[in-house]
């Protein structure tokens, strides 16, 4: 059985590697969100990718009404497909991101 060695490490030296660590995870979730993005922009009419209302509500974190609301503000982009209105996740991050300061 081998046996788990620590190494010890000062203060300064382990706050950098925890903001290095932090760093690391948030460039994960930008090339995750540029992925999505490349993928909706390649296939933009591709229905299936679409979301209902409630799903893109869930998403943002929002209820249905606040996302009517930001609709019909034309702060997100939809789609209507006959009488639904759809939202794509490129919709959903371009939205998200006007929102970062």
């Amino acid at each position: 059985m081998e046996k788990t060695r620590y190494i010890q490490t000062d203060a300064n030296t382990a706050n950098q590697t925890e903001l290095l660590m932090k760093k690391l995870e948030n460039y994960e979730r930008m090339n995750n969100e540029l992925m999505a993005k490349v993928c909706t922009l390649t296939n933009p009419t591709n229905y299936a990718q679409l979301y209902t209302e409630k799903q893109a509500a869930d998403l943002l974190n929002i209820s249905i009404k606040n996302l009517y609301i930001l609709r019909k503000e034309g702060k997100i982009h939809y789609h209507q497909v006959g009488i639904n209105i759809r939202y794509s996740l490129g919709d959903i991050l371009e939205y998200e991101e006007s929102c970062r300061r």
